[in-house]
């Protein structure tokens, strides 16, 4: 840009030059100039031109406003993170204390026990119905005493009451150990077709020590 100003300008004084010796010239003849002195007016135009445009850039410069470029840094603010504690209760633990085992209670008095033998009639044997007959059990005292009369009981437990007299009988004999004895309750069978059965017990001092069984099966 400043080139081209620059070389406008000597045309400008290179021509204003020719215009003044062409008028020159018309009047009357003009000394002839010399071309050196020529050369340094020319020089010294285009100095003073350059001199001239260097003070109106400066000038110009100076009066645009400066600008001023602040890099400004945004701080984001940063993130609070607040612990929360949620205090959980404590889960109740059901503690199984054991039990305590307690000794239980012996089915039969200390020292004494009992063993059927044999039973009659024969498990599901078959009679008519309404038919008398005997239950008969041979019973032997299996335990480490004897049995002393009166202390035991034949007693009914559950089943078809097919026994025609009472639900409790004494045993009115004395048995030692390892002896043997027959038991009888008159029977009758009942009068509707079927299986029926009956049990009893020997029983000691509220205590059983063995229980006897009838089972059988009533037809018409």
């Amino acid at each position: 840009m400043l080139r081209k100003r620059f070389a406008v300008l000597c045309l400008i004084l290179v021509s204003g030059l020719m215009l003044s010796a062409c008028n020159l010239t018309g009047q009357a003849a003009a000394p002839t100039m010399d071309p050196i002195a020529l050369q340094a007016t020319v020089d010294e135009g285009v100095a003073r031109a350059m001199k001239t445009e260097a003070s109106m850039l400066t000038s110009t410069a100076a009066a645009l406003p400066s600008s001023t470029f602040t890099a400004t840094a945004t701080l984001e603010p940063k993130a609070t993170v607040t612990a929360t504690v949620t205090m959980v209760p404590p889960t109740a633990t059901k503690t199984v204390v054991p039990a305590t085992q307690k000794p239980s209670a012996t089915s039969t008095p200390l020292g004494y026990a009992c063993t059927v033998v044999s039973t009659s009639p024969a498990t599901g044997v078959k009679m008519g119905i309404n038919a008398d007959f005997d239950a008969v059990w041979k019973v032997k005292n299996t335990g480490s005493k004897d049995w002393e009369s009166g202390f035991v009981d034949l007693t009914y437990i559950s089943g078809t009451k097919m026994q025609t007299g009472a639900d409790v009988y004494d045993v009115n004999s004395a048995l030692a150990k390892n002896a043997e004895t027959t038991l009888t309750v008159d029977m009758k069978a009942p009068s509707t077709a079927g299986k029926y059965t009956t049990t009893f017990a020997l029983v000691m001092e509220g205590k059983t020590m063995c229980t006897l069984v009838v089972s059988i099966e009533a037809t018409p």
